[in-house]
């Protein structure tokens, strides 16, 4: 018998070794966030699954363990193949985002007041053209700059393409979805600096984003300008506590340093939406501070060997690439964590590759499979 399981574990390892390529741990990252989201993600969302499915309350358990199966997948996909290849697709996917996310602001499906998603007919699947516009603007950027490193864009066509395409898909972004246009902003302003972009153009084009995002918010220009103001304003009083954050706060006080145990969770009656913007509220409730301090870990990691990756190309769009996604997915996730432990005022966020979700879900295991497309260190004929 023991002989038996030590074949069956040597054959596997061996199975790993040739099919898994790439940065092994961040690999391991990977699959470890997504196996130790499924108990969590159960625990969360088992208030919602009973009132929105007639009590079963393991259908929302199928569907995340089912996108678990589909991200692995994905990134096994994506990092067979050589990451230059995949400049066709940024190129034409950025450009088809862009009507996506205008289709998004003028008749999106709204959720909670939030019109970020598109309905597909028949399937009746949502679609978050936002989630989708992240990977492909900062694929499409990594290219531009990659090229301008090179000498091939001269002061105009760079001003053109990275500087207002940006702004473009930013500014689309952001009347329904304020952090997500901010982190995205963020990552593409750091991309563009790392990317010798004149000082200058940046602070012009900053500027001006900033003054558009302060009058979408300040004129209401739609219902979450106003949630933004409120938020904003009760994150800046020293003594209001918003909702969410007070249940997030006695959620992470129960947990303590080892937690209250698997699905033992309290607070996930109260919290909206705890499989998702909150679950690391949740997580530290049930596994304690131990179990926090894991994920973040976790997520350092993904961020040290992503940057690590670089090493592994020679041409700056690999390195760019890289760095881009890798910047994106570890914003996001420490994003998520300051807003549970009250450093942020409250955003939609969601843990990625940890919490409930479709599209979030799907694209960073896009992201995470051309980090290890290049990490792979192979390249093709492809001059970027």
């Amino acid at each position: 018998m023991l002989e038996t399981v030590k074949s069956y574990y040597e054959s596997t390892l061996e199975w790993l070794r040739k099919n898994l390529k790439g940065d092994w741990v961040i690999w391991t990252v990977a699959i470890a966030l997504l196996l130790c989201s499924i108990p969590i993600v159960y625990s969360a969302s088992v208030k919602d699954a009973y009132a929105n499915s007639r009590g079963n309350t393991e259908q929302y358990l199928f569907k995340h363990v089912l996108l678990c199966i589909a991200a692995l997948v994905i990134m096994y996909a994506i990092h067979t193949v050589p990451y230059t290849r995949l400049i066709p697709i940024s190129r034409i996917g950025v450009w088809i985002s862009i009507p996506l996310l205008a289709l998004t602001l003028i008749g999106g499906e709204k959720v909670n007041d939030a019109a970020r998603w598109i309905e597909i007919p028949i399937i009746n699947y949502r679609l978050q053209p936002s989630e989708i516009a992240k990977v492909l603007l900062i694929s499409h950027l990594s290219l531009v700059l990659a090229r301008h490193l090179k000498g091939r864009w001269d002061t105009k066509k760079l001003l053109r393409e990275p500087m207002l395409l940006t702004g473009l898909v930013c500014v689309l972004i952001f009347p329904e979805n304020h952090s997500t246009a901010l982190i995205l902003g963020s990552v593409c302003f750091m991309l563009m600096f790392v990317g010798n972009v004149p000082l200058k153009y940046l602070i012009y084009i900053g500027s001006i984003l900033l003054v558009l995002g302060w009058l979408t918010i300040s004129m209401k220009y739609t219902n979450r300008s106003g949630t933004a103001q409120n938020r904003l304003s009760t994150f800046m009083r020293s003594d209001t506590v918003g909702y969410q954050s007070m249940r997030s706060y006695m959620a992470m006080a129960r947990g303590g340093l080892k937690g209250e145990g698997t699905a033992k969770s309290q607070q996930r009656r109260f919290l909206p939406e705890p499989q998702k913007d909150f679950i690391y509220a949740i997580t530290i409730e049930e596994y304690g501070t131990l179990g926090g301090l894991g994920l973040i870990i976790a997520y350092l990691l993904l961020l040290y060997r992503g940057l690590r990756a670089i090493n592994k190309t020679k041409r700056p769009f690999g390195g760019l690439l890289s760095a881009g996604l890798t910047f994106s997915i570890v914003f996001q996730a420490f994003t998520t964590m300051a807003v549970t432990v009250g450093l942020f005022p409250v955003t939609g966020q969601a843990l990625p590759f940890f919490s409930q979700g479709g599209t979030s879900m799907i694209f960073t295991a896009v992201a995470i499979g051309m980090i290890l497309s290049v990490s792979r260190g192979e390249f093709d004929e492809v001059n970027v």
